[in-house]
């Protein structure tokens, strides 16, 4: 009877995890995005595209003590493993000039000087290359960071732009074991950006970009559960939208100035019917919390709350920006992000 019923107890335990690994659905195999960590933009929350600057400087010097006392791998873009001595030399420029010898006329040496020196201060972005899933159910976000790089986003004034240099990836350790002692927090909240449509054709099929059909059923899922109103969905300013309002975000009526043509110049009013087009969401905004295993060097990122993000075009098709269709909270408690 005791083994009838052990095998009883495992089968529902075999069904009832099999019927949970079913509940996440894979968004895409491989993403791969920049996330700025160190923004100098006046008059900015301390967490939208940034960390707080003792935080990130002890992140910082967590990888770099662990690369020089050989405890962390690096590697370069071709996925060699490399050193930091390979990357410093990447990195400088070396010249030459002609000074004169003391006390000896006329004679002068060869002197090398660099003029672009690294320091762990000027590593103000980390790119990344993840693996999505969610729940269909919760919409929840799960992400597991493949690998990471730390990069330097530097102004390049000749031509008003600004380059990056990634430096090196780590890939984490995934056969070190490790303790819940290990795990430290980065940032408790940081919000950015990720482009899920990629708006240069050169790039790798993965580089701030979602397959076409991937991202369609992924984006139409959050348009289906949302308007169930099984979950609660929020504006801008963190007011609950209700069916009703959800409704008139998916169809709305709008009012736009149409030139006339027998009269070119005067224009007359015209009230519109627009609907949300899935293909005019491009963008995903996110907030979350960031922790790294200290001795496996596990990226670890928890979805707070998303936001999707729509294309505003003028009448000639050029882009003018982007707008948040609505925020969900996975955890409520952030809220008001807009005020904190």
């Amino acid at each position: 009877m005791k083994k009838y019923l052990s095998l009883i107890i495992f089968f529902f335990i075999l069904v009832g995890c099999k019927k949970q690994s079913t509940e996440n659905k894979l968004i895409t195999e491989k993403i791969q995005y920049d996330v700025l960590i160190n923004n100098t933009e006046p008059d900015i929350e301390w967490w939208i595209q940034n960390i707080e600057g003792p935080k990130r400087d002890k992140f910082i010097n967590l990888i770099f003590s662990a690369i020089k006392d050989n405890s962390l791998k690096i590697y370069n873009t071709n996925n060699e493993s490399t050193s930091l001595e390979n990357v410093f030399s990447s990195l400088f420029t070396f010249d030459t000039i002609q000074l004169q010898k003391n006390g000896k006329k006329e004679q002068s040496i060869d002197t090398v000087f660099i003029t672009s020196v690294f320091s762990q201060e000027k590593i103000n972005q980390i790119r990344f290359r993840e693996k999505w899933m969610f729940d269909e159910k919760t919409l929840q976000i799960e992400k597991k960071v493949e690998s990471y790089c730390p990069e330097m986003l530097i102004e390049n004034p000749e031509k008003g732009n600004k380059l990056i240099f990634p430096l090196f990836w780590i890939i984490p350790d995934s056969t070190q074991k490790s303790e819940d002692k290990d795990l430290i927090t980065i940032t408790p909240k940081i919000m950015y950006d990720v482009f899920i449509k990629s708006e240069n054709d050169k790039n790798k099929w993965f580089v701030d970009n979602i397959v076409t059909s991937d991202r369609e059923y992924f984006l139409n899922k959050i348009i289906e559960v949302a308007s169930k109103g099984k979950l609660k969905i929020y504006d801008y300013f963190d007011r609950i939208i209700d069916k009703e309002g959800f409704q008139n975000i998916l169809n709305r009526k709008d009012t736009v100035l149409v030139e006339n043509l027998e009269d070119p110049g005067s224009f007359t009013q015209k009230v519109t019917d627009v609907s949300l087009d899935i293909k005019s969401i491009s963008k995903i905004r996110f907030i979350e919390e960031w922790k790294i295993n200290t001795k496996t060097f596990t990226f670890y990122k928890i979805v707070k709350a998303i936001s999707l993000l729509s294309e505003n075009r003028e009448n000639d098709g050029s882009l003018r920006g982007y707008t948040p269709v609505f925020y969900i909270y996975f955890d409520e408690s952030i809220k008001n992000i807009t005020k904190n």
